[in-house]
């Protein structure tokens, strides 16, 4: 879901700026938060100012921020209406930045896109259908988000498991010390 508002909506802590507009701020300095975001308190499990985070491409003098929000699992909105979801989505922003709703920040426009299958579904009990990280197979490691790691499938997860990889591929290193050795030895 995409939301565009007449003014900043993740900046907290000036009043004055978050209704800053009216000027060129496409050097990226336009007041707001300017990360990916996670939340745990609304629908959308991540989101982004993408007039922020990607001010070449979204950033519109005159606009204000454009939140692009994932919402997962996405079951109860597929028979929904865009405008209702939109409208939900929305109010889950207010809640997340309840000095925007202060201000009268207002969603000029929104933008849902439904994709059913293209997100991931946490489930209970599907850990153990994740693969580790060493596998039966000498020598051949797997890292992914999909593999088993303490976090969600996602970015983080994908590092999580890059991490726990190359810890496996660190303690292989000593046996494949002593397999390179004792083949030099044999052909000696």
């Amino acid at each position: 879901v995409q939301l565009r508002f007449d003014g900043w909506i993740t900046e907290m802590q000036d009043k004055e700026a978050m209704k800053k507009i009216n000027e060129d701020l496409s050097d990226g300095k336009a007041p707001g938060i300017d990360n990916l975001l996670y939340s745990a308190d609304v629908e959308f499990s991540c989101f982004a100012d993408l007039a922020l985070t990607s001010p070449a491409e979204y950033y519109k003098e005159g606009e204000g921020s454009l939140l692009q929000c994932v919402l997962t699992p996405a079951d109860r909105f597929m028979s929904m209406p865009p405008e209702e979801v939109a409208r939900i989505t929305c109010e889950q922003a207010y809640k997340l930045f309840p000095s925007a709703r202060e201000q009268g920040l207002k969603c000029t426009w929104s933008n849902v896109v439904k994709l059913r299958e293209s997100l991931y579904r946490e489930a209970p009990g599907m850990d153990k259908f994740r693969p580790a990280q060493n596998t039966v197979i000498p020598n051949f490691f797997l890292s992914g988000s999909y593999t088993y790691q303490d976090y969600i499938d996602s970015m983080e997860g994908a590092t999580k498991s890059g991490l726990l990889c190359a810890e496996e591929v660190i303690k292989a290193t000593e046996s494949l010390v002593s397999l390179r050795d004792s083949k030099m030895k044999a052909t000696a």
